[in-house]
């Protein structure tokens, strides 16, 4: 991991404690209000700086990141199998559910900045990701028109969609789907947090 500046160290120092004494993490609001910072967009830069150290993982909820909860120093890229960072909307935006198992093959999908999320919905199975589905993601801050991203919606809850850019500075969230329609932000609604580089699905018999 990098060094922290003295803010991210203050940040980080009370997500973890917060974790340890609520069992959940501070929303940007009430990490704000602890370090004396008003504004929800400067924090939030600070998250990203963590997430990027790793320090903190994406995550595809409410609060856009989650602590590992099984060791609040580790660092997700020493895991030698790929980690499953929770569950990521294909239909409504929802909070994902925090999941702290690895993925094999890692082989399959290594690399700096990827991890899993296990699809929850059928928005996207014209394309074959089908509810239960584990797809994985390579962190990046930009896409291309039809690029397959997690996008997070108004700074609160993630899904994944096909992503196009309007002329008109709109972002269109688009399914695979025939019978669901696109939704159409504002352009400073919608960020990306990354884009589907592989899927896989588990079998298990009984």
């Amino acid at each position: 991991m990098s060094t922290l500046t003295k803010r991210q160290q203050e940040i980080w120092e009370v997500i973890r404690k917060w974790y340890q004494t609520h069992g959940y993490t501070p929303t940007l609001d009430e990490i704000g209000k602890v370090v004396g910072i008003n504004t929800r967009s400067t924090v939030h830069q600070h998250i990203q700086a963590l997430i990027k150290q790793g320090y903190l993982l994406v995550s595809a909820g409410k609060r856009a990141y989650e602590i590992p909860v099984d060791d609040t120093e580790r660092n997700p890229q020493m895991n030698p199998g790929l980690p499953l960072q929770g569950q990521i909307a294909a239909g409504k935006p929802i909070e994902a559910i925090p999941d702290q198992n690895d993925i094999s093959p890692n082989e399959l999908f290594t690399g700096v900045g990827r991890y899993a999320l296990k699809v929850r919905g059928d928005s996207m199975i014209d394309i074959g990701v089908m509810d239960g589905d584990y797809v994985v993601i390579q962190s990046v801050e930009d896409a291309h028109n039809g690029d397959i991203v997690v996008a997070l919606v108004e700074r609160e809850e993630s899904t994944l969609k096909r992503i196009f850019y309007h002329a008109n500075g709109e972002v269109e969230l688009r399914p695979e789907n025939p019978e669901m329609e696109p939704m159409v932000y504002p352009g400073d609604s919608v960020q990306v947090q990354g884009r589907m580089v592989g899927l896989f699905r588990t079998y298990i018999y009984g």
